[in-house]
């Protein structure tokens, strides 16, 4: 049997507060953008990239995300990659996000003890999968 793999693990900043909104049943969604940073020489200069990844959080995640997570805060983040697109003027726009499915607040700048909320959210997320 063969198996294949979609899983992702960043470690970086938020870009942004949560952007959280409701679907019309009511499902939290938070997106959130994240920066990972790299360095590599280039003609014997070092150069420094920052890439940006749109991070989607469900349901009780989402919710910890809205109360806990803010710009600039440090984040590890498992999940996986799902690519889709949208239309604007006629011009399809494709579209790469981490959906989260794991993630630990690794700097103490959230708001109250942010590890054990986002540990909560997480396990009743997975209560209801």
């Amino acid at each position: 049997m063969s198996r294949s793999v979609n899983r992702v693990t960043l470690v970086g900043n938020a870009g942004s507060d949560p952007d959280v909104r409701a679907t019309g049943k009511g499902t939290k969604v938070a997106h959130v953008s994240l920066a990972t940073n790299r360095t590599f020489e280039v003609d014997g200069q070092e150069q420094r990239r920052t890439d940006w990844h749109r991070l989607t959080f469900w349901g009780r995640a989402a919710d910890a995300a809205e109360l806990y997570l803010r710009k600039g805060n440090r984040l590890y983040v498992e999940g996986r990659i799902e690519y889709g697109s949208y239309e604007r003027d006629g011009v399809t726009i494709p579209t790469v996000d981490v959906i989260v499915q794991d993630f630990v607040f690794l700097d103490g700048r959230g708001r109250e003890a942010p590890e054990e909320a986002a540990d909560e959210a997480l396990a009743g997320a997975a209560m209801a999968d």
